[in-house]
C-alpha cells in the first residue's frame, strides 16, 4: 500500500548514510493532531454521493490531480483530511506492480511540507490470482477506503521535514515498516475512514480465501479486518455507528 520503488529506496539508503546523525528519526509518529470530532459513516453509496459531486470537487477539489474513474472516492476520502485542502496532490494510474502507494515527488523534497507535491500511485495490472488488489476490482466503498489509507500518509508526511522522509525511507527496507503501515491505519480511523478499510481489509481478505491465495505476508505487516474492528470498536467517534 505504501510500498516505495525500489530505486526512490535506495536513493533513501543512501542518503540515511551520508546523513548527519541526529538530523531525522523513524519513530514513524505524527504530530498532526486528528479532527476532534471526526465525520464518521459507516458506508458510502457510489448513487447517494453522486449528487453532491461538485460540492466536494469545489471544496476538496483544489490543487489534487484527481484519478480518472476514481474522482469521487478520492474527492470522499479526501473529505475526512482538512489539512490537504490546500496540499497538491497528483494522483497517477499506471502498471507499477504495487496495488498503491504513496510519497512525495522527489523534485519537492526540499521544500517546506506543505509547498511539497505528493503522490498517490494506483497500479492497473495485477495477474497470479491477485487481481483483488487492484482498486478497479474493489467495492466503491472499500475504494474510498485504501485511498483514504495513502492520504493518511500524505497528512503524516506534513509533518516530517526532508530527513525525516529519509529515515521513512530506510524503514520501508526494515521490520519497522510494519509499525509504520500500522500507525497508518490507526491514523485512518483517527479521520474517521474505519468502516471503510474494514470493508477494503475484508475484501482483499476474502478475495484471497476464494482463490486459495496466499496474502504474502501481508498480515504481518497491514491489519486485518478483525484488528480493525477492535479499533473501531474502542475509538469513542464510532460509538453511533456501533449502536446502529
Amino acid at each position: 500500500m505504501s510500498n516505495w520503488s525500489s530505486a526512490f529506496l535506495i536513493v533513501f539508503a543512501v542518503l540515511v548514510i551520508l546523513s548527519p546523525a541526529g538530523h531525522f528519526d523513524s519513530t514513524m509518529h505524527s504530530a498532526v493532531e486528528p479532527p476532534e470530532n471526526p465525520h464518521v459513516q459507516t458506508a458510502y453509496v457510489e448513487a447517494d454521493e453522486a449528487r453532491r459531486f461538485e460540492l466536494l470537487l469545489e471544496e476538496f477539489g483544489r490543487h489534487k490531480d484527481l484519478p480518472e474513474g476514481y474522482e469521487l472516492q478520492a474527492l470522499l476520502a479526501l473529505s475526512h483530511y482538512p489539512e490537504l485542502k490546500d496540499i497538491k496532490i497528483r494522483f497517477i494510474q499506471d502498471d507499477v506492480n504495487i496495488p498503491i502507494s504513496s510519497r512525495p515527488l522527489w523534485s519537492t523534497l526540499f521544500r517546506s511540507a506543505t509547498k511539497r507535491t505528493y503522490l498517490v500511485v494506483i497500479d492497473t495490472e495485477r495477474d497470479g490470482g491477485r487481481e483483488a488488489l487492484l482498486v478497479k476490482n474493489q467495492p466503491f466503498n472499500a475504494q474510498v477506503g485504501i485511498i483514504g489509507h495513502e492520504l493518511a500518509h500524505t497528512v503524516y508526511y506534513l509533518d516530517r521535514s526532508f530527513f525525516g522522509i529519509v529515515g521513512d525511507g530506510a524503514c520501508q527496507l526494515s521490520d519497522c515498516r510494519i509499525n509504520f503501515e500500522r500507525n497508518t491505519d490507526r491514523r485512518l480511523v483517527d479521520y474517521g475512514l474505519g468502516w471503510q478499510r474494514h470493508e477494503h481489509s475484508a475484501f482483499i481478505r476474502a478475495g484471497f480465501e476464494r482463490l486459495g491465495v496466499n496474502s504474502g505476508g501481508g498480515e504481518s505487516v497491514y491489519f486485518g479486518p478483525d484488528e480493525i474492528l477492535g479499533i473501531i470498536e474502542s475509538h469513542p467517534a464510532y460509538a453511533e455507528t456501533l449502536a446502529d
